[in-house]
């Protein structure tokens, strides 16, 4: 987009990604942006004050004219008509010429139903706001998040222009897969661009993040001294992407004109993906453990798993219930390739680094924050602050 005012309406702004999406908006200088974020009203909380709350970045302050520039519009994504009262609805379509569309759940343990209400219906009704803001000759783009995870269970290089048919390890992968699927039809009649981020974790300078999830339950653990078998193939891909380069290459992509009708995996890619064996590795190095066994998983689901649950009760079976939801990806064969986002990167510089590069910022993150239960104080994750 060359235009130098734009007026977004962006979702899933109370979420790690679409936070850090909202908070690189409201730091450009060189394009006017207004932003009017669809939040729900939570725990009786107005979303004005929960807006102000998610505009107190624990990154570094924002500019003197964020309040101003950014507007909270009580809706749901669930609803046909967003939730919108009318007035709000007909003041958004004479208004915004950009969606940009990061509402998700993000549970693999979400219930079929429920996050096909959220991920495949909330998409759909995003898409027909597009039409409608289309019909009134003002939509410029649509900017999609999807996931590099529609590939589901295939085994192999998974390609930026195409949306296979798989089996899925849950209801996230499928959902996304299947929002995905409606937005790449609307895509013949509306000007979307799509994007894939692999497993995003915190920023690779300072570390900070506020979802840990996914990569972070193994690693915490791990920590902990008490594991000594992994259900796990050594070989098994860990594709994982700092958040910090996930919202540069997307502004970036964004801002292009090429990139409509497009779909970009923001992944590390098959050069600088890693394995569940380094990834193990590191965080034993790290942490100062014994490095655990490694079995694999189908010896696992056979013979270690009712040993365990014949071992553990309490909170150590939840535990190990939690974790079994993330055991798919300690065996992952699915390589995602970058060749679009590759080129069309290139001359920016901007490119995902290898986990071995800022594993250590993102670990000590979770050892100063006690994984996320003391947060450091606003600012001080900020690059160059002390602490």
């Amino acid at each position: 987009m060359s235009s130098s005012s734009e007026t977004i309406l962006l979702t899933g702004v109370s979420g790690f990604l679409g936070r850090h999406v909202l908070w690189n908006l409201l730091r450009r200088t060189e394009v006017a942006t207004k932003i009017y974020c669809l939040l729900r009203p939570e725990n009786g909380v107005p979303v004005d004050q929960r807006l102000q709350t998610l505009l107190t970045p624990e990154r570094g302050p924002l500019p003197a004219d964020a309040l101003e520039r950014c507007h909270a519009v009580s809706g749901d994504i669930v609803d046909d008509k967003l939730l919108l009262e009318p007035a709000m609805r007909d003041r958004l379509l004479g208004e915004v010429d950009r969606i940009i569309h990061c509402a998700a759940t993000v549970k693999f343990d979400t219930p079929l139903s429920e996050a096909r209400r959220i991920n495949v219906e909330g998409t759909r009704h995003m898409l027909r706001f597009a039409e409608a803001l289309q019909a009134r000759g003002r939509l410029r783009r649509v900017d999609h998040f999807s996931t590099a995870f529609v590939a589901g269970t295939t085994a192999g290089r998974a390609y930026e222009d195409r949306l296979d048919r798989t089996q899925f390890n849950n209801t996230y992968e499928q959902t996304k897969w299947e929002a995905e699927q409606i937005v790449r039809e609307a895509q013949g009649r509306l000007p979307i661009t799509i994007y894939r981020p692999s497993v995003v974790v915190g920023d690779s300078k300072t570390g900070y993040t506020s979802n840990f999830r996914v990569l972070y339950w193994p690693l915490k653990i791990l920590a902990s001294g008490l594991v000594v078998v992994v259900p796990a193939d050594r070989q098994g891909i860990v594709d994982v992407v700092p958040i910090d380069y996930v919202v540069e290459a997307f502004e970036a992509l964004s801002r292009s004109e090429q990139s409509v009708g497009k779909c970009y995996h923001l992944a590390a890619g098959p050069e600088q993906h890693s394995s569940i064996g380094e990834l193990l590795e590191m965080g034993a190095a790290f942490f100062g453990v014994r490095h655990p066994w490694m079995i694999p998983p189908q010896i696992s689901y056979r013979i270690a798993r009712p040993l365990l649950y014949t071992m553990f009760w309490g909170k150590r079976r939840a535990l190990l219930r939690t974790g079994e939801q993330y055991f798919p990806y300690f065996s992952y064969r699915a390589s995602f390739d970058t060749a679009a986002a590759g080129t069309d990167l290139a001359a920016t510089g901007i490119a995902a680094p290898s986990v071995k590069h800022y594993f250590g910022n993102i670990m000590k993150f979770c050892v100063d924050t006690n994984w996320g239960r003391t947060p450091k104080p606003p600012h001080s994750c900020a690059p160059g602050a002390a602490g």
